[in-house]
């Protein structure tokens, strides 16, 4: 898989929102440097900032959703949620907790 970059950040965390979201539109995006910058702040500069890319035929729409993004036209949180949050039932430990505290308040 050829990759093209289609931008690049001076700030790491802006592009782990920018590649979360293409990522949440199903494109595969890879930042580049990223986790150097994490570990040394000093080296972003070096690096000529963090990039993003993605797969050769992906590249074309990727900038147009980061363009509309940056003009204003959508919004980080327009994206689709992958899945709802689901409903976590109480586990063997949480029951024996609450079993536990039921004895000690009846005490």
């Amino acid at each position: 898989m050829s990759l093209r970059e289609i931008a690049r950040f001076a700030d790491v965390y802006e592009a782990e929102i920018a590649a979360s979201r293409l990522r949440a539109d199903g494109y595969d995006a890879v930042l580049g440097g990223a986790e150097h910058v994490k570990v040394n702040p000093l080296v972003l500069q070096a690096l000529g900032g963090v990039n993003l890319s993605v797969p050769n035929d992906q590249a074309v729409a990727a900038r147009t959703l980061l363009e509309r993004l940056r003009d204003g036209v959508e919004r980080i949180e327009d994206a689709d949620p992958v899945s709802p949050n689901p409903v976590r039932k109480a586990g063997p430990l949480a029951l024996l907790a609450a079993l536990g505290l039921g004895f000690l308040v009846g005490s």
